[in-house]
């Protein structure tokens, strides 16, 4: 009789997982809704922000950056829009990783806001890269996909 009590409670608790919610998270696979509308897998794997055109743009508010992701197509100049509403220095720097001494381009010099900067960005080859705010870097950073 145990036996058949334990295995009823297993069967219901399994069975309470397989309900049909509305929940698009399924295990393995979980992912996060941003603002800027992509995807970033919490995995821990490879970011999975897709370009959508050659211009950009990323607000930073409460020392935080608005997006934890940038994308732009692979062999094309682009534009950054880099909008700073704190009253606290911040900037924008692309480098090869977050740890690397290797800039790949400034997005922005240091400057305290409000105040917004619209800068050119290279041709870059296709990679994963990464961003941050130099004063900030710890708290204000995300990838940078060019694809």
């Amino acid at each position: 009789m145990r036996r058949l009590l334990v295995a009823a409670v297993v069967a219901a608790v399994l069975l309470a997982g397989c309900g049909d919610d509305d929940d698009t998270e399924t295990a393995g696979t979980a992912t996060t809704a941003h603002a800027d509308g992509h995807d970033h897998g919490t995995g821990g794997g490879e970011p999975t922000c897709e370009p959508s055109g050659t211009s950009l743009e990323i607000v930073a508010s409460d020392t935080r950056f608005d997006k934890d992701c940038l994308a732009v197509p692979a062999g094309d100049l682009f534009t950054i829009t880099y909008r700073n509403n704190d009253s606290l220095p911040h900037s924008l720097v692309f480098l090869r990783t977050h740890t690397s001494n290797e800039t790949l381009f400034e997005g922005a010099d240091v400057f305290t806001g409000p105040r917004t900067v619209t800068v050119n960005g290279p041709a870059l080859e296709a990679g994963n890269y990464a961003f941050h705010c130099t004063v900030h870097p710890a708290i204000m950073k995300g990838s940078f996909i060019v694809k």
